[in-house]
């Protein structure tokens, strides 16, 4: 799934299209990683679920930990993306 994200997003490139900065994480150190690379503010969402399940936005690493966490008690992936809102 992450090869097919960073396709996509070398698509958008390539018509000057704007794409956030994402990344994919299977625990939670990879996701405030992530999330510190990229920027807060962001926003997590757990792989492979439907509905926002262990979805939300994360403005610093102590709310990162927090989400992460109840994210991957229902998938074994986490996207951390930077929140354009």
């Amino acid at each position: 799934a992450t090869e097919d994200r960073e396709i996509f997003a070398q698509k958008l490139a390539e018509i000057d299209e704007f794409a956030a900065p994402s990344a994919a994480a299977e625990s939670v150190d990879e996701a405030v990683a992530a999330a510190t690379k990229i920027g807060y503010p962001v926003i997590l969402r757990a792989g492979f679920a439907l509905g926002g399940l262990g979805s939300g936005f994360a403005n610093n690493e102590a709310e990162c930990r927090e989400l992460a966490t109840k994210a991957f008690a229902n998938s074994p992936q986490v996207l951390v993306e930077r929140s354009l809102r």
